[in-house]
C-alpha cells in the first residue's frame, strides 16, 4: 500500500467483513435479532425490519464503507503512538466504536435498535471485536511502502569535483565555443 489512507481503508473492509460474518451467523442461529447490516438498514432507510433483498444489499455495501473510514481513523490514530500492542489497541477500538452506536442510538432513540436484547449485545460485542481485532492484524499485514518525501533529510549538496583530464576538456571545449 502506498499511504496510510488506502492501508486504512482496506484494513477496516476486512475487519467489517469479519463483523459481518459472525452477525450474520448469529442471526442465522437465532441468537441475534438484530444484525449489524440491519443496524446500517434502519440509519439509512430510517424504517425498521424487514428490508428488501435490495435494501439489505446497499445497507451491507454502505456499512463496509462506514468500516473502511473508521479504519482510516484508526490508522491515523495509531501512527501517533507506538504500533505495540496494536491488538489490543484494535480491539478497544473496536468496543468503543460499538458502545459510541449503542450510545447515540439511544440517545437518539433510534425505532428498531432500542430496547437491546442481551443476546444481542453480547453478539455486537463479539461482532465489534471481531472488527478491531481483524483490522489491527490487516494493519500489520497489508505491505506499507513509505512515502519517499517523509524519509528525505536536508544535506550539505555534494562538491563538484573536477580531475584533470576533465579540467582540461572542458577548458577546451569552452575554447572551442567561443572560436565558433
Amino acid at each position: 500500500m502506498q499511504d496510510k489512507l488506502t492501508r486504512g481503508f482496506f484494513a477496516g473492509i476486512l475487519g467489517g467483513l469479519a463483523a459481518n460474518i459472525w452477525s450474520l451467523f448469529s442471526g442465522a442461529i437465532g441468537f441475534t435479532k438484530l444484525r449489524f447490516v440491519d443496524w446500517s438498514s434502519i440509519i439509512i432507510f430510517a424504517h425498521t425490519p424487514p428490508f428488501t433483498l435490495g435494501e439489505t444489499a446497499w445497507a451491507f455495501f454502505a456499512q463496509l464503507l462506514y468500516t473502511g473510514i473508521l479504519g482510516i481513523l484508526f490508522v491515523y490514530l495509531i501512527s501517533k503512538a507506538t504500533t505495540r500492542n496494536l491488538l489490543f489497541k484494535g480491539w478497544i477500538f473496536g468496543e468503543a466504536i460499538w458502545f459510541f452506536t449503542y450510545a447515540l442510538t439511544t440517545l437518539f432513540k433510534v425505532e428498531g435498535t432500542i430496547p437491546i436484547a442481551l443476546t444481542t449485545a453480547i453478539s455486537d460485542f463479539i461482532s465489534a471485536s471481531l472488527f478491531g481485532l481483524v483490522q489491527a492484524r490487516a494493519i500489520q499485514m497489508l505491505p506499507y511502502r513509505d512515502d519517499a518525501l517523509s524519509r528525505m533529510v536536508a544535506a550539505p549538496a555534494m562538491k563538484f569535483f573536477k580531475n584533470k583530464e576533465t579540467k582540461g576538456d572542458s577548458k577546451k571545449n569552452d575554447d572551442d565555443s567561443e572560436n565558433k
